[in-house]
């Protein structure tokens, strides 16, 4: 999980982008994709969503606008893309979570060590300080960012919680729990981690959190099984 961070962050960082990712064997037009995706990514880190162009785009990813568009519809696209891509990086997708078979305890607690690996990657910080800092000209950009990001990963843990027929959960339940475990996660390191104050989550930590969260979560919902 370190290991594809630190990855990503020194690719977005290389210019031209596309150097730094080129691999053998890879179809051109899924390393076209890739090239735009982190091109986009590093735009959208250092110049904001409003002032990246697809124009800007292009030319970080070394290929013409045309290619850009028949990959992406439009910027709205493309930036909801990069944050479902972060995602994947750590298994927050729909193809990992949807292949997810165990008991919830366990669950929990790998799906809760990806979510903190995520809350702490330095990217997805910079990237909330970027949204946060452009809800007053730009509210639509916090829109995409929560619906590709948090919510998305909310809704797709919430699926997993309702298809447990152990913990025999509804729909609605289901995705107030998900939201309650999201939260749980955060502690006060999220909040310090966008104010750029310093803050201290080694492994360990993080472990306990991850592990205190989940034991939190389960008890609760068969607390209310019991009294409903």
């Amino acid at each position: 999980m370190t290991t594809s961070s630190n990855k990503d962050q020194n690719l977005t960082s290389t210019c031209p982008v596309k150097r730094a990712l080129s691999k053998v064997g890879r179809p051109k037009s899924e390393q076209k994709r890739l090239d735009i995706l982190y091109a986009a990514s590093h735009l959208f880190l250092t110049h904001g969503f409003s002032s990246t162009s697809m124009d800007l785009v292009a030319t970080q990813a070394g290929v013409s606008k045309q290619t850009v568009y028949s990959h992406f519809n439009n910027k709205e696209a493309l930036f909801t893309a990069v944050i479902g891509f972060k995602c994947a990086e750590y298994q927050l997708d729909e193809e990992h979570m949807s292949a997810v078979d165990a008991e919830p305890r366990q669950v929990l607690i790998q799906i809760g060590k990806q979510i903190m690996g995520l809350m702490l990657d330095e990217q997805v910080i910079a990237m909330h300080r970027v949204v946060i800092g452009e809800i007053a000209t730009t509210p639509r950009v916090a829109e995409l960012f929560f619906q590709a990001g948090p919510e998305h990963g909310m809704n797709l843990l919430g699926g997993y919680l309702q298809s447990n027929t152990s913990l025999d959960l509804t729909h609605e339940k289901a995705l107030y729990w998900s939201c309650m475990f999201f939260n749980m996660l955060k502690g006060d390191f999220h909040l310090r981690s966008l104010l750029g104050l310093p803050y201290s989550m080694p492994a360990e930590k993080q472990t306990l959190l991850v592990t205190m969260a989940t034991d939190q979560l389960l008890l609760m919902i068969e607390s209310e099984k019991k009294t409903s």
